[in-house]
């Protein structure tokens, strides 16, 4: 039988990235509903979970050979496309995290175990993945970027993300 986290994972490599480790996800996930657990808010949370990527060597390769293309097109405007996407992300995803905080602190509040707790925050994370709730907040962060910004993401960012999946 397949756990809510591993469908979670398998969902996360279907729609999004084939870039991380099944490990990698897992500590990802473990990370954010002990966030979550303890009441951490959004902005913390994922600036904690950004941060914390443990990456292979080649998966460090891939990202310099993806920084390199930014910077190659963009020249020292190469952050500008990731200061917006995060800024996306952080108000596309708020609304979705706080809600599970909410059903989190509740579960808690009703003597649940930390472990029935973490469990829940998969089956959500699960659930809310989904084509037509990523379609969104993919369209939004092209939306946010510049023709110019959009294809060199888009082209470079490729190794990390499907983009062809939605059709971008």
């Amino acid at each position: 039988m397949v756990t809510p986290k591993q469908a979670t994972i398998n969902k996360i490599k279907t729609l999004l990235t084939t870039f991380f480790t099944d490990q990698q996800l897992s500590k990802t996930l473990d990370a954010m509903a002990e966030n979550i657990y303890a009441n951490k808010p959004f902005k913390e949370s994922f600036d904690t979970l950004t941060a914390s990527a443990d990456l292979t060597g080649s998966q460090m390769a891939i990202m310099v050979k993806v920084r390199s293309g930014l910077q190659k097109d963009l020249g020292s405007a190469s952050g500008v496309p990731l200061t917006k996407v995060r800024a996306v992300l952080l108000r596309r995803l708020e609304p979705y995290y706080n809600d599970m905080s909410k059903t989190i602190l509740a579960m808690r509040s009703s003597r649940r175990t930390k472990a029935e707790c973490a469990n829940q925050v998969y089956v959500m994370v699960n659930k809310y993945l989904t084509k037509a709730n990523v379609d969104p907040v993919l369209a939004d962060i092209k939306s946010s970027l510049t023709s110019k910004e959009w294809q060199s993401v888009r082209a470079h960012g490729a190794a990390l993300f499907l983009w062809s999946r939605y059709g971008l």
